[in-house]
């Protein structure tokens, strides 16, 4: 009897570690994109049975990084043109509303640490810097920002979209040189350092257009090497 009443706390235990390590499996690009989710494959490689794995990734499409197929089964997200475009747009917003929020604080000491330490990160690449070495700076970056907001509804918003956002990050980076993208960083942060509420609305603004521009092209460029239509 004991036993027995244990056992829906360990089930949904387990649920919540099979959808966990899903989830990070796919925002960190270990299953791309376009990938099919085979649940029997997915169930032996993490030693479960297959019904915590189906119920991750129906959890997984209400967040929209699976989409469920009927009659196909379920994929990894690639975001259409219309889809990467709304998600760029209500990110650029969150994120100007975001600086905005960091430039009217008192910088607290460990804020402009961490300014610093990103504006030398920065500083020191170069295009022969690796897509992927830059994309782990960049979520870091942007997590810090998302981190340091004083207002918790915004912060909400921001961590709800952020998974989204790093499915795409990898493919906005995919045809421009890195120094694009770095020196957008270094303007939003002295920006930030020097309190210039306007200048660092704006920057923000330039850097995600950038990045937006980027993931359209690469999806269009994907469209067409595939025959097919880009979807919008």
């Amino acid at each position: 009897m004991e036993s027995n009443s244990l056992s829906p706390a360990m089930n949904q235990g387990l649920r919540q570690i099979v959808y966990e390590k899903l989830k990070e499996a796919i925002v960190d690009g270990t299953i791309k994109p376009g990938s099919k989710l085979s649940e029997i494959e997915l169930a032996e490689r993490m030693a479960v049975s297959r019904t915590p794995v189906r119920e991750a990734i129906r959890q997984l499409a209400q967040t929209g990084l699976v989409t469920l197929t009927p009659r196909r089964g379920a994929f990894v997200t690639m975001p259409t043109l219309k889809d990467a475009s709304d998600l760029y747009e209500l990110r650029t917003e969150l994120e100007i509303l975001a600086v905005a929020n960091l430039c009217s604080l008192v910088h607290s000491s460990e804020l402009i640490d961490d300014l610093h330490r990103f504006r030398d990160v920065f500083s020191a690449m170069t295009n022969n810097t690796s897509a992927e070495k830059y994309v782990n700076e960049d979520k870091a970056f942007h997590a810090m920002i998302y981190q340091a907001v004083t207002n918790r509804f915004l912060a909400m918003m921001l961590h709800n979209i952020s998974d989204l956002i790093h499915l795409c990050r990898p493919f906005s980076v995919e045809n421009s040189p890195i120094t694009v993208f770095t020196w957008g960083h270094l303007a939003i942060i002295d920006a930030i350092l020097e309190g210039d509420l306007e200048k660092a609305k704006e920057e923000t603004r330039k850097h995600i257009v950038v990045s937006k521009e980027g993931l359209l092209s690469f999806l269009k460029n994907r469209a067409s090497k595939n025959g097919e239509v880009a979807e919008a």
